[in-house]
């Protein structure tokens, strides 16, 4: 792969040097060339993110998803990042100026802008990673929150140790609210004493958020084990805890065992590459648009990562029994036995 890296030089310059796009209101740009030769690339995609791409969470994943995607399919790739939400529609519409193939959005908060500028570039295709819509030239990468958020409840019922649990959310949209209910069945199917305590930052970036949020879990409701769907906010949450004695989180949506593996007691994978990859070859098929792409266990776009080293081992027997029973067909979350 062959890879170069521009800065952001501003959007006065923008209409002369057509290197690359940024909004206007901030964020900073990057462009890789996946593939032998840049030069020979066809197709390009671009992603835009309203938090950094290090933020060792939900935008790292998509980022990394990204470009192995493309490497694999032969994709240009560039990104804008720490995008204000004010200026979605104008860095969304400037990649679909400069010709990008596809646009990808990693997250459901981008939907309003993405059919916004959609609708006026048909020949220009937009990925929704987490989205629930769907048109002509727009498809959504949906992975199953309702498995993902009843297996982490499992785990989190099955490790508790004071019968209480969090779940932190970014913005209470869809595949949020949903992954949170489903993780408080998880919980009390496998612990039915246990409370669960919830949140909703209302950020996706703010790590002291994250911070502030665990700490007052901890002190007024005890909880001992946290979940989030959050990006930088999960991050924020784990330094919380990182200090205090039986305190500990499940990650997502990489595997991010390394960065703390006496606090992480396991990931719930998303193989965002996997259901990117379909997307591309949609693209370049000429397939694409009018569906959501659903990953799941049973496709192993949903998978489990390593254990960390203070989950218990009968904890991580049953919560294996409870995931190869929903990858099989044998275990029904909306009913559990």
């Amino acid at each position: 792969m062959r890879t170069n890296s521009k800065k952001w030089i501003g959007c006065l310059l923008l209409a002369s040097l057509m290197l690359f796009v940024t909004a206007c209101g901030g964020g900073t740009s990057n462009d890789q060339a996946s593939g032998d030769d840049a030069s020979n690339t066809e197709y390009k995609v671009a992603m835009i993110t309203n938090a950094p791409i290090a933020d060792g969470g939900w935008n790292t994943s998509a980022y990394n998803a990204m470009v192995a995607a493309s490497e694999a399919e032969g994709f240009e790739t560039t990104y804008t990042e720490n995008v204000a939400q004010t200026d979605y529609v104008t860095t969304i519409r400037e990649y679909a100026n400069l010709g990008y193939n596809l646009v990808f959005a990693p997250g459901n908060e981008f939907t309003d802008a993405v059919l916004e500028v959609a609708k006026d570039f048909p020949d220009t295709k937009f990925a929704i990673l987490n989205g629930d819509t769907h048109t002509e030239n727009v498809a959504s990468l949906l992975p199953n929150n309702k498995e993902i958020g009843f297996i982490a409840g499992a785990l989190a019922g099955l490790q508790t140790e004071t019968n209480s649990v969090g779940f932190v959310g970014g913005m209470e949209i869809t595949p949020t609210v949903t992954m949170m209910e489903y993780y408080e069945k998880g919980a009390k199917f496998t612990n039915p004493d246990v409370k669960v305590s919830t949140a909703m930052a209302n950020s996706y970036d703010d790590t002291a958020k994250g911070k502030e949020i665990a700490a007052s879990m901890v002190s007024t409701n005890d909880v001992d084990v946290f979940y989030g769907h959050a990006s930088a906010i999960d991050a924020g949450v784990r330094e919380g805890i990182r200090d205090m004695e039986k305190r500990w989180a499940i990650a997502q949506p990489d595997d991010f065992l390394d960065d703390d593996p006496k606090v992480i007691l396991t990931s719930i994978v998303t193989s965002n590459t996997e259901l990117l990859k379909i997307a591309m070859q949609e693209v370049k098929n000429n397939e694409y648009g009018n569906k959501i792409i659903e990953g799941s266990l049973e496709n192993n776009v949903v998978t489990i990562g390593r254990f960390g080293e203070s989950a218990k081992e009968e904890a991580q027997t049953r919560f294996n029994e409870i995931v190869e029973g929903i990858k099989t067909g044998n275990f029904d979350i909306d009913n559990p036995q």
